[in-house]
């Protein structure tokens, strides 16, 4: 198994331990209706596997569990961008796991000045910005 980096909301990276198990995972394709996300409203934490930063959809379900309740932990793990960091915590999602070779990439300080951007939301500007 690949070596994961957790990073918590504020952008700081810690280590997963290599026997740390990652298990019970949802790949987010596997997400095909309504019922798939209500289903998991009871459980205390959810798992959200997404094959990349380019993949959105795991920042919709994971918004769609804070909407219907869901009061658990919700990780996401796949390859995200430091850019992505506040609009998955305005999500709802509490950590993310990214393989170590990414983490080399972007780096923990990337992640922690893109925790630090209160004013930005999502990845387009807004409308009264055009």
């Amino acid at each position: 198994m690949t070596a994961l980096i957790s990073i918590n909301r504020h952008g700081c990276f810690s280590a997963v331990p290599d026997d740390h198990a990652i298990d019970q995972v949802l790949h987010i394709g596997d997400f095909a209706s309504h019922d798939c996300i209500t289903q998991l409203l009871g459980q205390p934490a959810v798992r959200l596997k997404v094959d990349g930063f380019s993949d959105g959809r795991g920042l919709s379900v994971a918004r769609q569990l804070r909407l219907f309740g869901f009061t658990g932990v919700i990780e996401v793990i796949g390859d995200l961008l430091p850019d992505q960091l506040p609009m998955a915590v305005a999500s709802g999602i509490d950590a993310i796991f990214i393989c170590a070779e990414h983490a080399e990439r972007c780096v923990e300080a990337q992640w922690r000045r893109k925790s630090a951007d209160k004013d930005r939301f999502g990845y387009q500007r807004s409308f009264t910005e055009r």
